[in-house]
């Protein structure tokens, strides 16, 4: 676990904090958290998205939408496009006579083992949180993140 308290803030009281740095070291103590698990299993985070996308769309995604999903982490295009590549190279997606990406019966049972690790990564990542704490943290992040906007 992370310890968000750096030595030159060490001694100011939690509410005093930059927010935007309590803000980055829990992000980056989320995202080893969740590389490692996805890592694991041998799978990335944008091969997970990009399995989480085409499951949710009804007859798959092309190539071209696949590059044009708003993903986080300033993931660009080709970051997504080798994912997916690499997910029809191992046989978990196959594309259509269309070039619509869908799951192979690998690729569903894969998504369902990354589902399971990642419920786990979100089990240990709220610890002994409630739901009340946990909703009252992210609706004051994204009240910041409207605020600048």
């Amino acid at each position: 676990m992370t310890n968000v308290s750096t030595s030159q803030n060490a001694t100011t009281a939690p509410d005093q904090r930059p927010i935007a740095l309590v803000a980055w070291h829990a992000t980056e103590a989320i995202l080893r958290h969740s590389q490692a698990a996805l890592a694991g299993i041998d799978l990335t985070q944008p091969q997970w998205w990009a399995l989480n996308n085409i499951v949710r769309a009804k007859h798959g995604l092309t190539r071209e939408e696949i590059r044009a999903l708003d993903v986080p982490y300033r993931m660009d295009a080709e970051v997504m496009a080798h994912a997916a590549d690499a997910l029809v190279h191992r046989g978990w997606l196959v594309a259509g006579a269309d070039g619509r990406l869908t799951l192979a019966d690998q690729g569903r049972a894969g998504l369902a083992t990354a589902k399971d690790h990642m419920a786990r990564v979100r089990a240990e990542l709220v610890g002994d949180i409630t739901e009340e704490e946990y909703g009252a943290a992210v609706s004051v992040l994204q009240r910041v993140t409207d605020n600048l906007a």
